[in-house]
């Protein structure tokens, strides 16, 4: 079972990185390139979650974990990086904290998608294995791997979130497709709301993806239960 989840992984990661939307001329808009990337970002979340032990219902083996995973969703995350120049697009989305008042974004770099690759790589790096050399090589292909230059990055939200609070993040999204990918630390958690304050989603720890089918626009809820962090909130 745990082979066949793995071959499984490793083919959606080939199908993922080769998938580019259309429109019917041939021609890739704005939107479909910015949801292809949002997609991506997706697996690279799943395939983090599955290389740190994270999906015992999905693999039924519990306390399981790949280098070689991890090394994966660096390699996208790299990838993404290297396409878009390592620019992330602007975003409008609005975050409010839980007396009403605008969080603004800190000045300075955020962490990019290519520092989080490098922590993946090093991540991978102190997992157990049979192979070392072997696991260095593929971090090495991840590394090199090229993209073409001038594509989009993600629109991503960051802030900083203390201990105990809540924020509120409402931003559109294209609808009907892969729509927000959240990516927080320690005890993050994320909830979508609908009609009326219902939950009407909600993360497994501080990862999650959210799609919102029809909608175009979405409420997230983001509650810190640990220390000080940072969170992200990706959308297409």
């Amino acid at each position: 079972m745990l082979l066949s989840r793995t071959s499984w992984l490793a083919s959606v990661v080939a199908g993922c990185l080769l998938f580019s939307g259309t429109t019917a001329s041939g021609q890739q808009t704005e939107a479909d390139e910015t949801s292809n990337v949002v997609e991506q970002i997706a697996l690279a979340a799943e395939l983090t979650a599955f290389g740190r032990g994270e999906l015992t219902d999905a693999t039924g083996v519990k306390d399981f974990k790949s280098a070689e995973a991890l090394v994966a969703a660096g390699g996208i995350l790299l990838r993404i990086h290297k396409q878009s120049g390592g620019k992330m697009a602007p975003s409008d989305a609005t975050v409010m904290d839980q007396d009403g008042k605008a969080v603004a974004e800190e000045s300075g770099a955020a962490e990019s998608l290519a520092d989080e690759a490098a922590a993946l790589f090093d991540e991978a790096r102190a997992l157990p294995s049979k192979d070392k050399a072997a696991l260095e090589a593929q971090i090495k292909q991840a590394q090199t791997v090229t993209a073409r230059a001038g594509g989009l990055g993600p629109r991503v939200v960051s802030r900083t979130i203390v201990t105990g609070h809540a924020h509120t993040v409402r931003m559109a999204v294209r609808p009907n497709a892969p729509a927000v990918v959240v990516h927080g630390t320690a005890k993050t958690h994320f909830q979508a709301i609908g009609p009326g304050g219902k939950v009407i989603w909600h993360s497994h720890g501080p990862r999650g993806i959210y799609h919102p089918g029809g909608a175009k626009d979405v409420t997230l809820k983001v509650f810190n239960h640990g220390p000080v962090t940072k969170y992200k909130v990706i959308g297409n």
